[in-house]
């Protein structure tokens, strides 16, 4: 990797995820500021017998969340969160909101000091005070800059590159 190049890392791979990845691997081959490589973590599970990652890695689908859509040959599934965001200079967050923490706390060592964040989970959490943007959450867990994606899509429309409306919010990158 050249000190200039991004690495590119998705944190989560469920049917958005894997929809999302799909444009994310594409359009880092397109350019030279990012490496090639894209780790997608994979929370580990056993799909005909076979373990999720190996089917992603091989047949190069997410047959469970994202069925009959390929994923590029760079985007590479990895079930050790650690070991997924290693590196990173740019985490895109597509999990459940109910796991942001926890992951956050796992990886925080990982990730590149020049890394910074897009958010494509759909929620809010809350506390004693009210109701908190995931993206702050993420923020003051990992302390990088933060992004947001939001607009009424589905994932499978993503996934066969329908034109979709997305809007993102970046106060301060």
């Amino acid at each position: 990797m050249s000190s200039q190049q991004e690495r590119v890392a998705i944190v989560g791979s469920g049917n958005w995820g894997s929809a999302a990845s799909r444009l994310i691997g594409k359009n880092v081959r397109k350019s030279s500021r990012f490496e090639d490589r894209v780790n997608m973590w994979v929370y580990e599970e056993v799909v005909n017998g076979q373990k999720l990652t190996e089917i992603i890695n091989t047949q190069h689908e997410n047959i469970k969340y994202l069925p009959g859509y390929k994923l590029p040959e760079n985007i590479v599934a990895v079930p050790d969160i650690v070991e997924a965001v290693k590196g990173a200079t740019v985490l895109v967050f597509v999990v459940p909101h109910q796991f942001i923490r926890n992951l956050c706390k796992q990886m925080k060592s990982a990730i590149s000091k020049r890394c910074r964040g897009i958010s494509l989970i759909k929620g809010i959490d809350f506390n004693e005070s009210g109701p908190l943007l995931i993206t702050d959450i993420i923020k003051s867990e990992l302390n990088i800059p933060m992004c947001a994606l939001s607009g009424a899509n589905i994932a499978n429309e993503i996934a066969a590159e329908v034109f979709c409306d997305i809007s993102i919010v970046c106060f301060k990158w």
